[in-house]
């Protein structure tokens, strides 16, 4: 996935004025307002607060992700802002966060944000495109930054699909978290069939190649799901499922996020869930 498709130059602030959080996600909120790609910050913001009390979204490394599903977007639509000298965010790993994604997109595309969230992830634990962005010295630096750094992983990624049953996106990762990956760029790739005009072929092919990694048991439930309640793969949310929207106990979630080798299910509607 290219970040910069969906990050306008204008909404990169390379030195945020706030000097603690709940500001600065006004500051990126109220920029992406200002930009008209929402209607109104205001839910957005009391939803991506209540889920920073829950739990933060600093994921560790010096970045933030928050984020909130905002109904009336016309698509998925990022923020950045960059604090040089680190901002408290209760970060994963307690250390100060450094770069905020904040990250806004309308219910039909959850698919599109869980692989931008793992777009940014994967990217910026790179020393090397983290320190490129650090010393970026205006909002076109670091928007070629991440230009750059996404084509050149999105043309590594893709290459394998191709020609062996392999992916360096997974090659890493064991167990259900990798096929978690799998559906969720296999969900991407029927989205986009759906809305493409050309190149349908080319699509199919890598949808094909996707199901042939993915075990027979997992490919027969996400087909099952897809056909009575699509989408069959769905992210957790402060707790709630995104699917059929009923809160999750805090001890499953944990679980869920703490147990990478298995993949999991929500209890409620049965469909495939991702903590991010």
């Amino acid at each position: 996935m290219n970040l910069t498709k969906y990050i306008l130059k204008s909404c990169i602030v390379p030195e945020m004025e706030s000097d603690n959080k709940a500001d600065a996600l006004k500051e990126l909120l109220n920029l992406l307002f200002e930009k008209k790609k929402m209607t109104s910050p205001g839910p957005a913001l009391d939803q991506i607060l209540a889920r920073e009390v829950t739990e933060s979204t600093g994921i560790g490394k010096g970045i933030a992700v928050p984020h909130a599903r905002v109904t009336g977007m016309k698509g998925l639509a990022c923020a950045v802002g960059r604090i040089s000298e680190g901002m408290d965010f209760h970060a994963i790993d307690r250390k100060p966060v450094h770069l905020i994604f904040l990250i806004c997109y309308p219910p039909n595309e959850q698919t599109t944000y869980l692989n931008f969230v793992a777009t940014v992830a994967k990217l910026l634990s790179d020393p090397h495109d983290l320190a490129q962005i650090m010393n970026a010295e205006s909002e076109d630096e670091i928007f070629d930054v991440l230009e750059t750094s996404s084509v050149r992983f999105s043309e590594s990624s893709e290459q394998p699909l191709r020609k062996v049953k392999t992916d360096p996106a997974i090659e890493q990762v064991q167990g259900g978290h990798a096929e978690i990956i799998l559906l969720a760029r296999m969900q991407l790739y029927e989205e986009m069939l759906n809305s493409a005009r050309s190149g349908k072929k080319q699509i199919r092919e890598r949808i094909d190649h996707i199901r042939e990694l993915v075990s027979p048991r997992v490919i027969r439930h996400y087909d099952r799901l897809n056909k009575a309640r699509p989408p069959a793969l769905v992210p957790v949310e402060g707790d709630t499922c995104q699917g059929c929207f009923m809160k999750l106990p805090s001890q499953f979630v944990q679980q869920v996020r703490q147990d990478p080798e298995h993949i999991h299910t929500c209890p409620n509607c049965s469909r495939y869930i991702y903590v991010v």
